[in-house]
């Protein structure tokens, strides 16, 4: 994660405001995993709700869950694709695009297919990136973080149209808030990556493209010779 964060600062404010003083050995886990596959230039306020989401969906676990009931009553609950995650990932057409997105993160192996092996959908890395890239992206509502987030927009009520329509909207948004306040009294800030510096080419030599000297060089020449034939043809006439 590209971001200066100190992580014992914001798990000793999390687990005074939110976690009853006391974080058990897996929701630290949990947080790690969040924490380490947070995109590189997610903002503080991004970054707080998508916790506030875990904490929430996870009954505050954060660890990945399966749906209460396997989706039980459900179109999709007999095909096996019931929601498992940070976030409940269902259907197996959900299941099949987080899988090609996924691979090309790097987050899935090629021979590694969550239409195969839905409970990859429960493995730490694998639940978190789908967390991050799906609310960054859209995957599930159409909704993004960005729409709710940044520049100058501060919207925990409404940014839960991003997983679930208005359902516990305001209960979650009171959670984003400990959850900002505790990234923020651990410094948190984006450090963007600058992009790698061009490496320097080598002047070109002959052709038809010159160097600035090369070509200047070649204009005084010229000029000089000019002069000459100037001067020599004055002087024959005289």
């Amino acid at each position: 994660m590209a971001a200066s964060l100190n992580r014992a600062a914001f798990y000793a404010a999390v687990r005074a405001s939110l976690f009853g003083g006391r974080l058990k050995d897996a929701q630290f886990k949990g947080l790690e995993a969040i924490l380490d596959a947070a995109p590189s230039l997610l903002g503080t306020t991004s970054l707080g709700y998508a916790l506030a989401t875990t904490f929430h969906e996870t009954a505050r676990t954060m660890q990945p869950i399966e749906e209460y009931g396997r989706g039980k009553g459900k179109s999709y609950g007999p095909t096996g694709f019931w929601g498992r995650g940070f976030v409940q990932l269902t259907w197996e057409t959900n299941y099949a695009k987080a899988t090609a997105r996924l691979r090309q993160l790097g987050y899935l192996r090629a021979d590694e297919d969550l239409v195969k092996t839905p409970k990859l959908a429960m493995r730490l890395d694998v639940a978190a990136a789908i967390l991050f890239y799906g609310m960054v992206e859209g995957w599930f509502t159409g909704k993004k973080l960005a729409d709710y987030f940044g520049g100058g927009r501060y919207d925990p009520v409404g940014a839960r149209r991003i997983i679930n329509g208005t359902d516990k909207d305001e209960m979650i948004a009171g959670q984003c808030g400990k959850f900002v306040d505790a990234l923020r009294a651990a410094g948190h800030s984006v450090i963007p990556t600058a992009p790698p510096s061009p490496a320097p080419q080598p002047a070109p030599t002959g052709g038809l493209v010159r160097s600035g000297v090369q070509a200047t060089g070649g204009a005084v020449r010229s000029g000089l010779a000019g002069l000459y034939d100037l001067i020599h043809t004055s002087f024959r006439k005289a």
